[in-house]
């Protein structure tokens, strides 16, 4: 799986390692609790450094400003013997290294789930970062036919991201699992780079409206009173029709 992966996405030669590493090395590196350690070693069955991009092997200019410090992209293939702790194992392995990293995890059936996360410079230590919240797609059949994977696998292909710096190419990827949220909400992702960041932008207003909903709804659980319990299902009727009419928005882009 993972050669059909660099062909898939057609990594540059110069960038592919495939190259296993030790499950140890992640362990003092990520300072890693003894119930992580567990599950690296009961549940991973290996973990591959894929590929490195920077600017010896792709061209790409560095990006440095006072909050990030890009030098290197690096993609890690993660070869899982079953789907649990699966959040505990993302987190624990962005935040084992320093660099802006793609994270590609493969089940046992053979289903991926792909991650990544931005990673600030900490303004206390600048030899150390602070691991922004994840971005994590859902478990997909990477060889599909077609539909809309195809579509995010051909966006994610490398030919087609930017190549401006490293931050630029590492975003690209970022934006693009971002709206692999959307194949479940409406069935497709935008095509083009301009709508994608409009799709991002009400997608984010989306997931805010529905946590809204879901706050209102647990208020509404505490509430005795038949008046102020309509009053609540209001509210929520109210959110879910502004849903309603972003994904609709977000339809007419993809």
């Amino acid at each position: 799986m993972r050669e059909w992966f660099i062909q898939r996405l057609e990594f540059p030669s110069r960038t592919v390692l495939n190259r296993k590493i030790p499950k140890k090395a992640f362990f003092t590196q990520a300072d890693l609790s003894t119930s992580e350690k567990e599950i690296f070693t009961s549940q991973i069955e290996g973990i591959y450094l894929l590929s490195v991009m920077n600017q010896q092997s792709m061209n790409i200019p560095v990006f440095q400003t006072d909050d990030y410090h890009y030098a290197e992209v690096v993609w890690i293939y993660v070869q899982l013997r079953e789907k649990k702790n699966i959040n505990r194992i993302i987190s624990a392995v962005h935040k084992s290294i320093p660099n802006p990293l793609v994270l590609i995890m493969e089940s046992s059936d053979g289903e991926i789930l792909m991650s990544t996360c931005h990673k600030r410079i900490n303004r206390n230590d600048n030899t150390k970062v602070v691991v922004e919240h994840p971005t994590i797609t859902n478990w997909f059949e990477s060889k599909a036919e077609d539909g809309a994977y195809t579509k995010l696998l051909n966006a994610l292909t490398i030919s087609n991201l930017s190549f401006e710096n490293l931050y630029c190419i590492y975003n690209d990827v970022h934006q693009w699992l971002k709206c692999e949220k959307l194949i479940s909400l409406v069935g497709s992702i935008p095509v083009s780079i301009e709508n994608r960041e409009k799709v991002v932008y009400i997608m984010d207003k989306v997931q805010e409206n529905q946590r809204e909903v879901g706050q209102l709804q647990h208020e509404q659980k505490g509430q005795l009173d038949f008046g102020a319990k309509m009053e609540f299902h209001m509210k929520i009727k109210r959110q879910e029709q502004q849903i309603n009419i972003q994904l609709q928005q977000i339809k007419e882009l993809c």
